[in-house]
């Protein structure tokens, strides 16, 4: 079990330990919904580092699988690295939630793209955590990410 950092009022890495669900849909800048899915996530401790593995569907079929190692920091920081990371990715907690800046390489088509991902998490209710995630290129605003993520032991309203 990976140790709770007791100076956060919400501490995501202890939060994302064991096994958790999600559902999302990412948005283009003008607003519209361009793609849905799901995500299954297993979170396991080692040491003062979370091993987070995600698994996306998305609702055309296609699958993409990514393993974060998110380890924690000084006081409320924490970073972390995933196999498609260009940098490493950097966090904090704050009063009731979690903030992580990352620079991913996606694919897009037949080429891969670095993409910037501002993510805020928050805390929304028991076992209930929803995510939103800037993606820009550039300084530019290309999308939003929303997720909720949700425990196996939980069920959304």
């Amino acid at each position: 079990m990976l140790k709770r950092n007791d100076t956060a009022p919400f501490d995501l890495l202890s939060w994302l330990e064991g096994h958790t669900l999600a559902q999302g849909v990412f948005e283009d800048r003008t607003g519209r919904v361009r793609r849905r899915f799901t995500v299954e996530l297993a979170g396991q401790a080692e040491g003062n580092t979370l091993r987070l593995h995600e698994r996306f569907v998305f609702e055309d079929g296609e699958r993409q699988e990514r393993t974060w190692h998110l380890t924690r920091g000084a006081g409320r920081s924490f970073t972390g690295r995933a196999e498609d990371s260009v940098a490493e990715a950097t966090g904090r907690f704050e009063q009731g939630v979690a903030y992580l800046s990352s620079k991913l390489k996606l694919k897009i088509g037949r080429r891969t793209v670095a993409m910037r991902f501002e993510d805020a998490f928050y805390e929304t209710g028991p076992g209930l955590v929803v995510n939103r995630s800037t993606m820009s290129k550039w300084g530019i605003r290309l999308g939003q990410i929303l997720i909720q993520f949700r425990k196996d032991d939980q069920r959304s309203l």
